[in-house]
């Protein structure tokens, strides 16, 4: 009889033990779980993927591209643009985002304030297409300001000039010479400024995260490793920002795949759109495909494609 008594009180100790630990275990899970959960609920309202998430902005998430990265070697603008720019003055100053309180507005504020950069790049670009398309249906010979005109344009795109061009080298330039849709520029802004409010927005007019490597030449950024010598690159304004971008993605061979995906649509006759370019932006980050799919988060949720010009039908993964 002592024994069973002793049986059972062993049994019974076995189990109040064993509910302690599985009580124990579910608090840690718990916990874990709270944690990762605000883990994420600071994180994700700076790309901006989730409507749970729409009444709070955190500040910027840590950048994770390294330096010599193909989407931070935007060059100088061309003597044309600054030309340009110089006979076709903005004003210097950029809103006030962080200012603006609610999200919504926010958010229109950025969309509006860029929108024209981009679309002013884009009209730029297609007025050469269309040039450039007149001279490849040409029969006769290119005039030797034709000549000098395509020289300076392949030059401008990080091809080699040549004394005389035939149809291949015109069909090579007007695969760089083309348009980034506004939803896809918008989105890879957001992402990359954090909607205008990263220091490097409001200090440098840099939307994008472009780097330089003269000393001097913008911002030392604060988690820069002590044997790096990039900086990140300041423009006179987001104008300027917006055509370094652009004119990134079309001359960069990081970007060949996002030109050849540009071309297949045009030889196609269809529409170009951001979702079907960001499978090129592989190269834009270390972080791969996760970066594409935030990129590709932002146009969907915010319905981006609206911004696109000339929009026949709504973008589709």
């Amino acid at each position: 009889m002592e024994k069973k008594i002793l049986w059972v009180i062993s049994f019974a100790l076995i189990i109040v033990l064993w509910m302690k630990a599985t009580a124990l275990k579910n608090e840690q899970n718990q916990t874990k779980q709270a944690h990762i959960q605000k883990q994420t609920e600071q994180n994700e309202p700076a790309q901006d993927t989730a409507p749970s998430h729409q009444n709070t902005i955190p500040p910027p998430i840590k950048k994770t591209t390294q330096p010599n990265s193909p989407q931070q070697e935007a060059g100088e603008a061309t003597s044309d643009e600054k030309s340009y720019f110089k006979s076709h003055p903005i004003p210097k100053d950029s809103p006030d985002f962080a200012a603006i309180v609610d999200i919504k507005e926010r958010k229109q504020a950025f969309f509006s304030f860029l929108t024209p950069f981009i679309n002013e790049k884009n009209t730029l670009i297609l007025k050469d297409r269309e040039r450039l398309n007149t001279l490849l249906n040409n029969q006769t010979t290119l005039t030797t300001k034709d000549i000098k005109w395509v020289s300076q344009l392949r030059q401008d795109h990080k091809l080699a000039p040549l004394e005389s061009y035939n149809k291949d080298d015109i069909k090579a330039l007007l695969n760089r010479l083309d348009i980034i849709p506004a939803s896809l520029v918008l989105a890879q802004a957001a992402n990359e400024s954090a909607w205008g409010m990263s220091r490097f927005a409001t200090q440098g007019n840099n939307y994008f995260g472009q780097w330089c490597f003269r000393k001097g030449c913008g911002l030392v950024p604060e988690s820069r490793d002590s044997d790096a010598d990039h900086e990140v690159r300041k423009f006179n304004d987001a104008r300027e920002s917006v055509f370094a971008y652009i004119d990134n993605l079309n001359t960069n061979a990081a970007y060949k795949q996002l030109r050849a995906e540009r071309a297949q649509l045009r030889q196609k006759n269809d529409i170009i759109t951001g979702l079907a370019l960001s499978q090129g932006l592989q190269h834009y980050s270390e972080r791969g495909q996760a970066y594409i799919e935030e990129i590709e988060s932002l146009i969907n949720y915010n319905k981006l494609w609206r911004f696109n010009r000339i929009q026949v039908k709504p973008e589709q993964p």
